[in-house]
């Protein structure tokens, strides 16, 4: 039983270092709120077309963050998300 969880715990970092070496391109999406728009779907849109594979959670964030959002999502405003999608 110790071989085999010294064996996975050995697998987990060899994929760790390996996910933490890939190339992963940076940029910001910049996006407009419009009528009936929200955080989250806004966020999680950008994310699946960009190939964006983080929580959408961290991602809204951050987003909240960069684009000095407070309160709710009004019409107009400017939504810079920020995305990190792995180069292939």
């Amino acid at each position: 039983m110790k071989k085999a969880l010294f064996a996975l715990l050995v697998a987990c970092c060899v994929w760790a270092a390996w996910d933490a070496t890939r190339p992963v391109d940076r940029y910001v999406v910049k996006v407009t709120a419009a009528d009936g728009d929200t955080l989250w779907h806004l966020v999680g849109d950008v994310m699946d077309r960009e190939g964006d594979r983080r929580d959408v959670r961290e991602v809204i964030f951050y987003t909240k963050k960069i684009s000095n959002l407070q309160g709710d999502l009004q019409v107009g405003d400017v939504v810079l998300i920020p995305i990190e999608a792995s180069t292939k």
